[in-house]
C-alpha cells in the first residue's frame, strides 16, 4: 500500500489480526455470499480468479487449524449446574441490553452527543435531532456487532467446537452452548463478565447472523439442521 502510494505510511495495518478481519470484510464475506458466478462477476470483476485462489489458501489454512483446535483443545469437564444465564438473573432481556449498552457505551456516547450539540448549536431544531438521532443510530449498530469484534479466530473456533461437540439438541443444546461460551470468554477475558449470551436464543441468533452465511456453501449440521 505504501509503495504504491495509497498510504501515507507503511503501517496500514496494526497487526495480523486487523489484516484478517480486513480480508474477511473486504473480501471473505461479501464474496462467499454471492450466490453464482454472474453476481460475482458483476461484482469483483476481473479480480474473481485471484480472489478464488486467495480463499482456497484461506480455507486450507483455516480447516488445518480446526482440526488442530478441535484434537488439541478439548472442553475440561465442567459443572454446568450452577451456572446461570442471564435470562434467569435479569427481568427481561431489555434490562439486559440496556445494562451492556451503558456499561460499555455510555461515556462515549454522552461525549459524542454534547460534541453533536455543540457543533449544531446555531442549526434549526430539525438538524439537531437529526444529527444526534444519526449519532444513535451508529452506536446501535456499533453495540451490535461489539461481540463478534471482541472474539479472536481461536475463539470462534472453540464456539464452533462447542457447537459441534454439544450432545443435547433444541433449545436445550443452545442453552448449554450459551453457558458453556459465557464461562469460556468470561476466562479468556474476552468479556468482562459472564453475560456474554443471554440466553440459548441469543447464541443460536449470534451464530446465524455470523457464520451461517459463510457457511451455507458448505453441508453444516449444527443442533439437528442441516445446512446445505
Amino acid at each position: 500500500m505504501y509503495e504504491n502510494k495509497l498510504w501515507k505510511t507503511k503501517y496500514f495495518f496494526y497487526g495480523a489480526w486487523d489484516c484478517q478481519e480486513a480480508f474477511r470484510i473486504a473480501i471473505l464475506e461479501p464474496f462467499s455470499l454471492k450466490k453464482d458466478d454472474d453476481s460475482k462477476l458483476k461484482s469483483f470483476k476481473d479480480s474473481v480468479p485471484y480472489i478464488e485462489e486467495a480463499l482456497k489458501v484461506y480455507f486450507t489454512e483455516v480447516d488445518k487449524q480446526w482440526k488442530l483446535f478441535d484434537t488439541e483443545k478439548a472442553w475440561e469437564p465442567i459443572n454446568l449446574d450452577e451456572t446461570q444465564l442471564p435470562k434467569e438473573s435479569y427481568q427481561s432481556k431489555f434490562t439486559w441490553v440496556l445494562k451492556r449498552f451503558f456499561s460499555h457505551l455510555f461515556l462515549p456516547l454522552i461525549l459524542q452527543c454534547l460534541y453533536t450539540i455543540f457543533i449544531t448549536r446555531h442549526s434549526c431544531l430539525l438538524i439537531r435531532i437529526s444529527h444526534l438521532g444519526f449519532v444513535l443510530l451508529m452506536y446501535i449498530y456499533f453495540f451490535q456487532n461489539i461481540r463478534g469484534a471482541s472474539m479472536k479466530m481461536e475463539h470462534k473456533m472453540q464456539y464452533l467446537s462447542t457447537i459441534t461437540n454439544e450432545q443435547e439438541t433444541g433449545a436445550d443444546g443452545w442453552n448449554q452452548v450459551a453457558r458453556r461460551m459465557n464461562m469460556y470468554l468470561f476466562r479468556q477475558k474476552v468479556w468482562k463478565n459472564e453475560e456474554f449470551f443471554f440466553d440459548g436464543i441469543d447464541c443460536q441468533r449470534f451464530f446465524e447472523r455470523n457464520f451461517v452465511g459463510l457457511l451455507s456453501s458448505k453441508r453444516v449440521t449444527y443442533s439437528g439442521v442441516t445446512i446445505c
